[in-house]
């Protein structure tokens, strides 16, 4: 095999496909630029938005405000919350009236002075985020009242408070710091750089096979004193480097996104950087075996672009082949962080894409096993050959390179 002649061939591809703008914008500029705003844009945003929200007044209805105890009141005022009298509580916060309300019984304080049990209910519409918001400031303000009772009666009874906690407890966080780095929603990394290489791969891959059918230059190169292996082998060589470059900038601005949450941001947001992820935390080992494990997945996923893109007659049906592949990325991707609640198995790591994205998870997190390493990596360079092995029966079969 002539190496010389697939790497011109490959040379041949990547050049007609830089010369296209858009490739450069959405194989370069999109991972490295977008990732990185997700990540430090996104935790910034909802903090100070969330931030905003706690310090605004929010006006709640309640019913029975006349019956309120002024030390309630004040509680209320220390939450910044203002109250507007109600007939009724329900339908104001159903008609968005109000973001929250409140009914309070009628002689509370009476009823509170004389040792009943009162109950006061807080209304809010379930899955609006203001609505919850609004209530669980309610929460903590009649909560804190609640407390205060309490500790008087208690008081008035001659006992400790210390009485009703007899036993603390201290929730001490034993994650690695790896883990830690990635939040909660760190299962999302390895999505992105998985979606970012089919992104990138697919534009050569559909230039290379149905693009140049369209062109009419495929039965130039046809013609040319070159091996249909070596024309198979370079089209997937610019397929690969096209998807791994795309996958290699998610991956830069990933680490860059954390080292700017780690500098400008430090503790101020750190609950909220805790849930996004992003401020990664992977040792240079670490970085070369994610690096190792997007080559292979980049080059398994050029395989099965050029197996499917051949078959296309024009570049518009391609992307038609091309598409549901971003929805079929989805299903392992519900699976993934849900992955803590299963037993992983061996045979998981030999299922396709499911395997890098398990293996990059724990990567990420400083979790994967040698094992889970040999077989993602072993059965990724199966799976490319046996997809190479598919193309290149194809690209010999005329009714396969000419369909009309």
């Amino acid at each position: 095999m002539r190496r010389e002649l697939i790497l011109h061939v490959a040379r041949k591809e990547i050049l007609s496909t830089l010369r296209d703008r858009r490739a450069i914008i959405s194989n370069l500029l999109i991972p490295f630029l977008v990732l990185p705003i997700v990540i430090f844009g996104l935790p910034y945003f909802l903090g100070g938005l969330f931030q905003r929200e706690a310090e605004a007044v929010t006006v709640v209805g309640v019913r029975g405000l006349n019956d309120i105890p002024s030390e309630l009141r004040s509680l209320l005022m220390v939450h910044n919350i203002s109250l507007e009298e109600v007939a009724d509580p329900f339908a104001s916060v159903e008609t968005d009236q109000y973001l929250a309300a409140l009914a309070v019984p009628a002689g509370l304080a009476e009823a509170l002075d004389g040792g009943e049990r009162v109950t006061v209910e807080i209304f809010s519409k379930h899955g609006n985020m203001r609505s919850e918001l609004a209530a669980r400031r309610l929460q903590s303000a009649v909560g804190a009242y609640r407390e205060m009772l309490v500790a008087q009666r208690l008081a008035a009874a001659g006992l400790d408070p210390a009485v009703l906690e007899p036993l603390t407890l201290s929730n001490i966080d034993a994650s690695l710091p790896a883990e830690r780095a990635a939040g909660q929603l760190g299962w999302l990394i390895p999505f992105f750089i998985v979606i970012w290489m089919l992104a990138g791969a697919q534009m050569t891959a559909i230039d290379a096979t149905a693009g140049e059918k369209e062109r009419g230059t495929l039965e130039v190169l046809l013609v040319a004193p070159i091996r249909r292996l070596e024309v198979v082998l370079g089209k997937f060589l610019a397929t690969t480097v096209f998807g791994l470059s795309a996958g290699l900038m998610a991956i830069l601005g990933y680490l860059l996104s954390g080292t700017l949450l780690r500098r400008l941001l430090g503790e101020e947001m750190g609950e909220m950087i805790q849930i996004m992820g992003g401020t990664l935390n992977v040792s240079p080992g670490g970085i070369a075996l994610l690096v190792l494990t997007s080559v292979l997945t980049a080059a398994l996923m050029a395989a099965l672009l050029i197996g499917i893109t051949m078959f296309a007659r024009s570049f518009k049906e391609a992307q038609s082949y091309v598409a549901p592949l971003s929805i079929i990325l989805i299903v392992p991707v519900i699976g993934l962080q849900f992955a803590d609640f299963f037993a992983l198995a061996a045979p998981i790591y030999l299922v396709p894409v499911l395997n890098a994205l398990l293996v990059m998870d724990g990567i990420i997190k400083a979790s994967a096993t040698p094992l889970q390493l040999i077989l993602t990596w072993g059965s990724s360079l199966v799976y490319t050959a046996l997809l190479l092995g598919f193309a290149y029966r194809n690209f010999r079969r005329e009714n396969v390179l000419f369909r009309t």
